[in-house]
């Protein structure tokens, strides 16, 4: 596969979409050292400090393969990688749809677009630094590789981005063959044995609209099972919060 290098750029995110709608397209990696304007979900803004990785990898889109469960196969692929270099990875939880946490702090994310037969994998993984949402801010909700190790260790010695990268990349050859080869049961196995906030009351939001109930299960297509007085709903895709108490719903409704 092809690497594409950047000290610095907007987004590669942005500049692989561009890719794919040429008429020479071929399979590469789009790497960065910074991100200008990095792309996360739903349109905000991944903080892109140097130190650490932002890819997008540009893919022949498998064929009839459902893409909700190719986002969560490379969510297991990126657990894997960064408990390649964590080590003990019992902290290491997935959190619904495709964020990897550590000890309930976001390490990692994924962006998944398609445009005809292609697709772009975008992933940004913390390994160096762990990104505030505001300049000078002191919230904690996000960590890095380098931290993890560092709670068992000192550790002073900064990881290279590439090396992370290299395993990356043959976690997410792996587990797409999985799926391919089997019917995403698994997926699924992997996901519910590792997965954070599975029978607590959770949040889900999709926009404006949100619904709140118990996180019950995953289904055979990686589906949200909400159980919600009774009943149960299956949910595609959405931002999930834990443990919301006092959480404001508003346009509350099935998604």
């Amino acid at each position: 596969m092809q690497i594409i290098r950047f000290n610095i750029i907007d987004s590669t995110h942005t500049y692989a979409l561009k890719l794919i709608g040429e008429p020479e397209t071929s399979e590469c990696a789009i790497i960065a050292d910074q991100q200008t304007n990095g792309v996360g979900r739903c349109n905000r803004k991944w903080i892109s400090d140097r130190g650490n990785l932002f890819v997008s990898i540009v893919m022949k889109l498998p064929k009839k393969m459902d893409l909700g469960k190719i986002s969560l196969t490379v969510a297991c692929a990126v657990r894997d990688t960064i408990a390649h270099f964590v080590g003990d990875s019992s902290d290491l939880t997935l959190h619904w749809a495709n964020d990897v946490y550590h000890k309930d702090r976001k390490i990692s994310g994924i962006l998944i677009a398609v445009a005809g037969e292609w697709m772009v994998i975008s992933v940004g993984i913390n390994v160096n630094s762990s990104p505030k949402r505001h300049v000078g801010s002191a919230d904690n909700d996000k960590t890095c590789i380098l931290q993890a190790l560092n709670d068992k260790a000192r550790v002073l010695q900064a990881l290279p981005p590439m090396s992370v990268f290299n395993i990356l990349i043959a976690n997410i050859d792996k587990w797409l063959l999985l799926l391919e080869k089997s019917d995403f049961s698994c997926i699924r196995s992997y996901w519910l044995r590792n997965i954070n906030g599975i029978k607590c009351n959770v949040v889900v939001k999709n926009g404006v609209e949100s619904v709140s109930g118990l996180f019950y299960d995953l289904d055979e297509s990686g589906r949200l099972v909400l159980e919600r007085n009774g009943e149960y709903l299956f949910i595609s895709s959405g931002d999930l919060f834990l443990n919301q108490e006092g959480i404001v719903v508003s346009n509350e409704k099935e998604i």
